[in-house]
């Protein structure tokens, strides 16, 4: 038989000591921590606007001395998916 006790015990375990963060940070989440607070204002609602694309964005970013690539935008922006970055919503 199963030890449930033991499960709910470890289970609980994650839920109250969660892993810390793994990897290096988001290229788009450091470039946003660089830039002033409208500059930054101002990215985040052009990665917020879908017609926009990832490749529009992140040429803009590079042209302007912050290099990152495209799949590194479209990441970002399916942040808190499980196939985005770790930075928050």
């Amino acid at each position: 038989m199963a030890d449930t006790n033991g499960l709910i015990t470890a289970l609980t375990r994650l839920v109250e000591e969660p892993a810390g963060p793994r990897g290096p940070q988001c290229t788009v989440g450091a470039i946003l921590d660089l830039l002033d607070p409208p500059a930054a204002k101002k990215v985040c609602e052009v990665l917020d606007t879908a017609a926009i694309s990832a490749t529009q964005i992140a040429d803009a970013l590079t042209g302007s001395g912050h290099p990152v690539r495209a799949p590194a935008v479209a990441r970002h922006r399916r942040r808190g998916g499980s196939n985005g970055c770790r930075c928050p919503r």
